[in-house]
């Protein structure tokens, strides 16, 4: 098991205990799918962030995915609109999720008492944020 900057690994630790795992790869991002009858839910995070900064960042927002609920007008409700023929809907419920995710994230840290940097972590999840905006 590769052990990761400290306060990442609590992440990863918190993640553990609800069979997400963790992992380093070409993207950003978090996946739930069924494989041979079980269900598998992983985050990967690209391999060139700073596992002390953005990439705990994008950790917490990836896990704050995972934290979301599926309910019927939830973050993912955006999944159930066809975007061709209600682009501007789709596009602000999924903005909706996106910054549900971060905000999830942000609760996450708060609770596991990680010392985030508030200013950096605002200014990456800003600009992750306006790249929903055409």
């Amino acid at each position: 098991m590769r052990e990761y900057p400290k306060q990442f690994q609590k992440v990863v630790n918190y993640l553990k205990k609800s069979n997400i795992a963790v992992s380093i790869g070409k993207g950003t991002c978090y996946m739930s799918y069924m494989y041979k009858g079980r269900r598998h839910k992983e985050i990967t995070i690209h391999h060139n962030y700073n596992l002390e900064k953005n990439g705990l960042y994008a950790l917490l927002h990836e896990a704050g995915h995972s934290l979301q609920t599926n309910h019927k007008y939830g973050p993912d409700h955006y999944k159930n609109i066809d975007d061709t023929i209600k682009p501007k809907e789709f596009n602000m419920y999924q903005f909706i999720n996106e910054n549900d995710a971060w905000e999830k994230g942000l609760k996450l840290g708060k609770s596991l008492r990680l010392k985030l940097d508030p200013k950096s972590f605002n200014q990456q999840k800003e600009e992750a944020l306006l790249t929903y905006y055409v």
